[in-house]
């Protein structure tokens, strides 16, 4: 393997670009339940409304990665896109959660439609160039798992901000409207400002000079990543996890509020407790990973997480705090392998390709493996609102209290436990096909 061992600073640096988009999105998953509760969306309507907007996100997502994949100037071919995206991130949180109550329903429809596109471009900006950086900044594959454990450490901080923290400022601001639009503004804040961190520590990294004279054009570039097998297969598995990810995520304010008959305090603690697990798990998957291969940690970090997600099962009002924090500590450990090691192949696709074809085009690979993140995203989120449809929910307008259906609250409980973890487990039985690790990638090497 060539290339030296990254600084710190990389490491740290790069990985705070993960802490605010992680904020940006988990934060984001509360607009579904703004709509239902605050703007008197039909919870079916604001589930596919949150899906189109990530779909057009994923389908703009291999776009930006092609533009980064050409761009030149002084900061390299992705760094201009951190700046920009940085400042737009920071803004459209902040507008999403400050947008006036409209008088109509189908007013508030727009309205939310087209924040949403907005906060999805703000995303795609920032993330398809950063996701395509680790390729270029070193050539070891446990260089890159070290940089995603960093990720993941950071995206669990992101957790922190986007969960715990969301929830706890909406209620110090003493929840309602005014809880959440004080919460969007700090939080927007914040999330500038990481960003813009990211951007400014990373300007020491390596860069690869590209000749545009024998680059790849857009339509090459998407058949070369449809032609990698292991980049496929990679897509296809997370494409089951993000659904995962995105309908345990989308339905936990509502299990934690109507299932538990707990306030959004206690959603923070959940993500405080999961934040603290997944940190503290990632010496052991690092360790496994190497040890055992990523394909197999993985498989094993799939499984034990879908089993903690089942043992939600039992619980609804009363249930002791102790067995909350104890589920919630759980939970991280297993997140934090699944996440770390499902990060940490897509570099290593991409330098597949680049040592079976000598093709430089890692924006285009990271922008398709951000729209599959989006997509995942997408069901997830607009699945959550079809069940919450189907099984009866009511939908209220500026926080009215609606006492709901036995029937809604055994919705929101198969969406959180269930469902979710049935696209978890689906996404181990596709990552078995995986076919890199360390002894395959050394043979391709020069």
């Amino acid at each position: 393997m060539t290339g030296e061992p990254l600084s710190l600073k990389l490491y740290i640096g790069w990985s705070l670009g993960t802490l605010g988009l992680t904020a940006f999105m988990v934060g984001s998953y509360l607009l579904l339940r703004f709509m239902t509760d605050y703007m008197a969306v039909p919870p079916a309507v604001a589930g596919l409304i949150f899906a189109l907007a990530k779909i057009y996100d994923g389908i703009a997502d291999p776009i930006f990665g092609s533009l980064s994949d050409r761009t030149q100037s002084r900061w390299g071919r992705r760094r201009p896109y951190l700046l920009g995206g940085a400042f737009a991130c920071g803004l459209t949180f902040m507008l999403a959660f400050n947008a006036p109550v409209a008088a109509t329903q189908t007013g508030a429809i727009i309205m939310l439609a087209a924040l949403l596109i907005l906060h999805a471009t703000s995303y795609a900006i920032f993330a398809v160039p950063y996701m395509a950086m680790p390729a270029e900044m070193t050539d070891r594959p446990h260089e890159r798992s070290k940089m995603m454990s960093f990720r993941v450490v950071n995206g669990s901080l992101g957790n922190l901000l986007g969960g715990w923290a969301t929830a706890t400022l909406i209620a110090y601001f003493g929840g309602g409207l005014v809880g959440h639009r004080m919460m969007g503004i700090i939080v927007g804040l914040v999330i500038f400002a990481v960003l813009m961190s990211c951007f400014w520590l990373t300007r020491g990294a390596r860069l690869r000079v590209v000749d545009m004279k024998t680059h790849p054009p857009y339509k090459a570039q998407m058949k070369a990543a449809l032609r990698n097998r292991p980049f496929v297969i990679l897509q296809s598995a997370k494409l089951m996890l993000l659904s995962a990810a995105g309908m345990h995520t989308a339905s936990a304010a509502f299990f934690v509020q109507r299932r538990l008959e707990m306030s959004d305090a206690w959603l923070g603690t959940i993500y405080a407790t999961l934040t603290i697990g997944t940190i503290v798990a990632q010496p052991f998957w690092l360790w496994l990973a190497r040890r055992q291969g990523k394909r197999t940690a993985y498989t094993l970090g799939g499984l034990y997480t879908a089993l903690v997600w089942l043992a939600w099962l039992p619980f609804g009002p009363g249930t002791a705090e102790w067995i909350i924090i104890t589920i919630g500590l759980l939970a991280g450990l297993g997140n934090g392998g699944i996440v770390m090691i499902s990060q940490s192949m897509l570099p290593d696709t991409i330098e597949y390709q680049y040592r079976i074809s000598g093709q430089q085009i890692e924006g285009s690979f990271a922008g398709l493996y951000i729209m599959v993140e989006k997509l995942g995203q997408a069901i997830g989120a607009s699945m959550v609102g079809l069940v919450l449809g189907l099984f009866g929910y009511i939908e209220s307008k500026a926080g009215v209290a609606v006492d709901q259906p036995a029937s809604a609250i055994t919705g929101i409980t198969l969406a959180y436990c269930v469902f979710s973890t049935g696209f978890l487990l689906a996404s181990v039985a596709v990552m078995r096909f995986y076919p890199l690790d360390e002894r395959t990638m050394a043979l391709r090497g020069a």
